[in-house]
């Protein structure tokens, strides 16, 4: 149980926050690189609090900059996107993608105005088809994190994201929860053979152990950039089954996949937008081979971790991601398979997640009650603020910044009951 104080120093990740102030040490992803075309319209974000744009110039740079102009605060979403950079459309300043101001035409010539204005920029990189931005204060920012699925080629990737109306916290900590499986995700008959189908098809890259055993056991181990969570079933034989899901600081996982020798890897980076909503980036990827297109039809119809079914756009900040399931329609909840087949009845699992973590709204976590089975939960936010609060009081610089400390898997593992699991599953575990 945390105390008030501490769930504020987890949530809140606005400029001069714990966390923020954290959060901004890491390269974060902002879109995807074929959201912005060359000399295209900018497009609003919003990340850690700050409402930003982010824009391709048309000799094909990226940029992320503070939505408003520094003139007089008129937004740039609106902006011309020039030759040689962003042209406010209210008095026609212009500024350069390292954000200088370039021109002030409502100057006269012989004014040094110019020299003196400088837009609010961050350093932006594209990798595994994604444009990341770096809000900290290094310079040179440290390297691009080594995550095996922004390093393989396109056609081993699948990339999506939406919108979730919860603090990234809650959202977050659903991915290092094991044990929930069973039941968000699960049905209430196992002999049910069509509902497990389609929980089966609904649930791929979960490798669903979760009719097993309701209540695994949870280990929890330090890795030099964040944590392994092991969650123990029985199996035959006298083995155990781990089912192993990597977190690396700050806010990326990695749930277990299906066991065999060919599984799709699956992830998640959960961006915060400020305090009340987050953009859940949902990454599946194969290390050695293609997608198939069947696999790819199994992502658009809700399957495994992607939700890709949208509202109409808007032209709010990711508001072009803003699931059709959503809080006000009941997530499209089927009541009736609910009540004869499944233990929840929104379609899809990403969907289940997304309606339970919204469901919980901006709550006070000195007012739940964990249990073991929330070991990993805890230790996560220990690790969270143990860093966070390093930074702040010694400067220590935070775990992750080397890109090396990316090349992991998350793994699913048969293993003699004998044997530790953490070195039963190591060669499984890391990116060769």
């Amino acid at each position: 149980m945390l105390t008030a104080e501490e769930n504020a120093q987890l949530t809140r990740v606005g400029p001069g926050t714990l966390m923020g102030e954290l959060m901004r040490q890491y390269w974060i992803p902002v879109v995807q690189s074929s959201e912005l075309a060359a000399g295209g319209r900018p497009k609003r974000v919003r990340i850690l609090g700050e409402d930003l744009i982010a824009y391709r110039n048309p000799g094909g740079r990226t940029a992320v900059c503070s939505e408003f102009c520094a003139h007089r605060r008129a937004s740039l979403y609106f902006a011309r996107n020039e030759e040689r950079g962003l042209r406010c459309v209210y008095h026609g300043w212009q500024y350069g993608v390292d954000g200088g101001c370039i021109d002030m035409p409502n100057e006269r010539p012989e004014s040094s105005f110019q020299d003196k204005v400088t837009l609010p920029t961050y350093p932006c990189a594209e990798r595994g088809g994604v444009v990341w931005t770096y809000m900290g204060p290094a310079s040179p920012p440290p390297g691009l994190p080594d995550l095996e699925w922004a390093l393989v080629p396109e056609a081993q990737r699948f990339v999506s994201k939406f919108w979730q109306g919860c603090n990234y916290l809650q959202a977050l900590e659903g991915g290092v929860d094991p044990a929930h499986i069973s039941f968000l995700h699960g049905v209430l008959n196992a002999r049910d053979e069509e509902a497990r189908r389609i929980l089966d098809s609904a649930a791929a890259g979960f490798g669903f152990a979760s009719q097993l055993e309701r209540a695994p056991h949870i280990e929890v181990a330090d890795t030099p950039t964040g944590l392994l969570l092991g969650a123990r079933r029985e199996a035959p034989a006298g083995q155990y089954y781990w089912r192993i899901t990597q977190y690396l600081l700050p806010f990326h996982t990695m749930p277990p996949p299906e066991v065999g020798d060919d599984p799709l890897m699956h992830a998640h980076v959960w961006i915060p937008m400020d305090d009340d909503q987050l953009v859940n980036w949902c990454i599946s990827w194969h290390p050695t081979r293609a997608i198939t297109r069947e696999e790819i039809a199994e992502f658009h119809a809700g399957s495994s971790i992607h939700v890709t079914a949208y509202a109409p756009a808007s032209s709010d900040a990711y508001g072009d991601i803003r699931p059709a399931a959503h809080r006000a329609n009941d997530y499209l909840a089927d009541w009736e398979a609910q009540r004869t087949r499944k233990f929840f009845g929104v379609p899809g699992v990403g969907a289940q997640d997304k309606a339970i973590t919204e469901s919980q709204g901006v709550f006070d976590r000195s007012l739940e009650r964990l249990g073991r089975a929330d070991l990993g939960i805890i230790r996560v936010r220990k690790r969270l603020l143990d860093a966070a609060t390093a930074l702040r009081t010694q400067r220590v610089a935070p775990p992750g910044l080397d890109p090396a400390g990316y090349r992991v898997r998350p793994a699913s593992v048969l293993l003699a009951k004998e044997m530790p699991w953490v070195e039963g599953a190591k060669d499984r575990l890391v990116v060769r």
